[in-house]
């Protein structure tokens, strides 16, 4: 390799001089194969940001109405007070008779719960089923009490209120626009709301929302947490702790921890929702795959490119061997070429491919400004495209560099 000696530095200036003038001295087939890398990261970026944007939007959309841990009374289980004499004793469990479990001395615990890291907030609530009647309508129903200052906490009832106020007051209620709309209800109206302890009360409608869930918006009723406590005859208690977490996707771990510093039981989203999980599994897959193939077609565009450029260029090879130029400069000048094709055609499909994106994401806006398409520019791995496509086309330099390499400067000059 004639390396060239500058102040401080090695430069191999010819070798680069070289690689250049191989490129530029045929414009139409330098520029088709740059076009082909260009396309290839198109494709590359958008799979990206289609798939990943599409799991974001799945997982914010099932989340987002979700704790992310639910802290449970753990279930009680029966003791054998006497040992048995001989044998084995087998005991039957009934579930539906056994005592109900509600977790008392919760504000202590609510404390060591959103003190632990990574949890962003801890809402006490009592859970229980009941339901309305109005006239000859009788709609079951999900009560949800909880304290006015945590109505939005879990599920973002504020931001999808459609009428009313999002404010809890003992004896109001916030109901789902479906639940409305079934029973003929606005604000300000009265509805005879019955619990599963039997117990009744009238609540006064406060608002109505609509978060983007059917079940929510068809089911559930949010009502102060003394007035639940009341309707579900706890005294002073509540059924659960729901607890939503900085890193969604730390839910395993932390739930597991905060089973231990709390002795409840503990329930997370992913476990919850492992056909979520495997459907997103799924579709990350068949995005690596269009990947990879984008890469291929790359690899073979490259090494197709120089492979024809070293069998047209032997007589010039020929002449440098003679003049001794060494088979380490011939295989450098190759890769050279691989590598530049790589980094200009990515980094010119990079940009390419987010302009794309954005511009998918632009025209496929709706009125409610979500996009049509769950395309997320940010999530389209263009750094990671650009240094696959790089080091790719620089392997794909190797088998053209050999060949040229072996070419034979006593056969060429005879010729």
């Amino acid at each position: 390799m004639a390396w060239q000696f500058g102040r401080d530095r090695l430069k191999p200036r010819f070798e680069i001089t070289v690689a250049w003038r191989y490129l530029r001295s045929s414009p139409l087939q330098t520029g088709l194969i740059l076009l082909g890398i260009v396309v290839g990261i198109l494709v590359y970026t958008f799979m990206a940001a289609l798939i990943n944007g599409l799991a974001k939007r799945l997982t914010n959309d099932v989340v987002g109405n979700l704790a992310h841990v639910t802290l449970e009374p753990p279930e009680r289980v029966p003791a054998l007070l006497l040992p048995p004499a001989e044998g084995r004793t087998q005991v039957a469990v009934q579930r539906l008779n056994q005592q109900r479990t509600e977790i008392t001395g919760w504000r202590q615990l609510v404390t060591t719960i959103a003190q632990t890291p990574g949890v962003t907030v801890a809402v006490p609530q009592v859970i229980g089923n009941g339901f309305i009647q109005r006239g000859e309508k009788i709609a079951p129903v999900a009560i949800t009490g909880c304290e006015p200052e945590n109505l939005s906490a879990i599920i973002d009832v504020a931001g999808g209120l459609v009428r009313g106020l999002a404010t809890l007051a003992p004896g109001e209620a916030l109901i789902g626009a479906r639940l409305a709309e079934e029973l003929g209800v606005t604000t300000g109206q009265r509805l005879q709301v019955q619990s599963e302890r039997g117990r009744t009360r009238a609540l006064m409608i406060r608002g109505i929302f609509d978060v983007g869930s059917a079940s929510v918006n068809e089911r559930v009723v949010f009502v102060e947490l003394g007035t639940a406590q009341a309707l579900m005859d706890l005294q002073g208690s509540v059924t659960q702790i729901a607890v939503k977490l900085r890193d969604i996707f730390a839910a395993q771990p932390l739930a597991g921890r905060l089973a231990g510093s709390t002795g409840l039981e503990a329930k997370n989203w992913i476990d919850e929702n492992r056909r979520l999980q495997e459907g997103l599994r799924s579709q990350g897959m068949t995005g690596d795959l269009i990947k990879i193939f984008s890469l291929m077609v790359i690899i073979i565009g490259v090494a197709s490119k120089l492979l024809l450029s070293a069998v047209r260029r032997s007589p010039e090879i020929g002449i440098m061997r003679s003049m001794g130029v060494s088979k380490g400069s011939i295989i450098f000048i190759f890769l050279l070429q691989g590598w530049l094709l790589g980094l200009l055609g990515s980094s010119l499909g990079a940009g390419v491919g987010w302009f794309f994106c954005e511009f998918l994401r632009v025209v496929t806006l709706r009125p409610d400004g979500r996009s049509g398409l769950p395309i997320d520019p940010a999530q389209g791995e263009y750094g990671l495209a650009i240094v696959l496509a790089t080091l790719f086309s620089t392997l794909a330099a190797i088998l053209p560099a050999r060949a040229a390499a072996k070419v034979d400067p006593v056969e060429v000059l005879h010729q």
